[in-house]
């Protein structure tokens, strides 16, 4: 007989996921609903009516007429999704205004515990929803994210059946605060858990076996029964070593600790690109982040 688990499974009552009803949106309503079949979870499909567009054009019509035939047809848009959804417990809500402030509601007054959502990478973030806002609400969301690139390339139906998951740290309070949520899903899976430490160039012998250890010591003995950990150390940039050895192990899901805006301190964009955002965007595989600490 197996020992308890080193963390408790993870509880996904509520899963929010959130569309502009774009193509890589649509995208991601496929794993929104294996996880919810998985889990037993209520789904929340909500749609944001974004009024900045209707203000700039009040000069030429009335914004807020703009806005009611927005609503109006995102209502209609977000009904064609019951066929697809029927066979879960679900809600459908339309809301209208600024999307994360909208969102952020919804998360706290439903008490989600999840939200999942496609994104456009870089590519036209100006215009649609979930390119900009994606990373909005990964570094905001006081609940896990689970976002679906436009790279990602496997079957939705292997969100619920994991065989490798990449854990990549830079030992931060931020990338711990993803620990419990890694080990919990390799364990659930029974998969191999690939704990991941880059460093800017190549170090010594000694620096290299203590950061082996460090990495081994993220994973409780215990956990060690039910999946199976493997440290790596690589050099060279964080971001793009991640998605290289995603590719290369044939990752199923990267689970990811995020800097919260507070801590960002104005230095990172589109252009510069944090890590996060960058394997967020381009990843082969889904990427599961996690808010650290304010």
């Amino acid at each position: 007989m197996k020992p308890a688990r080193a963390y408790p499974r993870i509880s996904l009552e509520k899963i929010l996921y959130a569309t502009d009803f774009s193509r890589q949106s649509n995208e991601a309503l496929p794993y929104a609903l294996s996880l919810a079949h998985r889990y037993g979870s209520t789904l929340f499909a909500v749609h944001v009516v974004s009024m900045a567009q209707a203000q700039v054009t009040n000069a030429i019509v009335g914004w807020q007429a703009i806005a009611a035939q927005a609503v109006r047809e995102a209502e209609e848009t977000m009904a064609g999704l019951e066929p697809q959804i029927k066979g879960v417990p679900h809600e459908i809500l339309v809301r209208k205004g600024d999307v994360w402030r909208e969102l952020s509601t919804i998360i706290r007054e439903k008490d989600i515990d999840l939200v999942i959502v496609g994104t456009h990478g870089r590519m036209r973030a100006s215009k649609l929803l979930m390119g900009s806002v994606a990373e909005k609400i990964f570094r905001h969301a006081s609940c896990p994210v689970l976002t679906v690139g436009p790279n990602v390339s496997g079957e939705p139906e292997g969100i619920v059946d994991l065989h490798t998951i990449l854990f990549p740290t830079d030992f931060s309070p931020e990338s711990f605060a993803a620990v419990p949520y890694a080990v919990s899903l390799a364990e659930e899976n029974q998969a191999r858990l690939y704990l991941l430490h880059v460093t800017p160039g190549p170090v010594s012998a000694s620096v290299e076996a203590s950061l082996q250890e460090r990495l081994n010591s993220l994973v409780p003995p215990e956990a060690e029964l039910w999946c199976t950990p493997k440290p790596l150390l690589e050099s060279g940039d964080p971001a793009q070593k991640i998605l290289d050895l995603s590719q290369e192990l044939a990752v199923d899901l990267i689970v990811l600790g995020t800097k919260p805006v507070a801590r960002l301190a104005g230095t990172v964009s589109h252009v510069t690109m944090a890590t996060a955002y960058k394997v967020v965007s381009q990843a082969i595989c889904p990427v599961f982040t996690v808010r650290g600490p304010e």
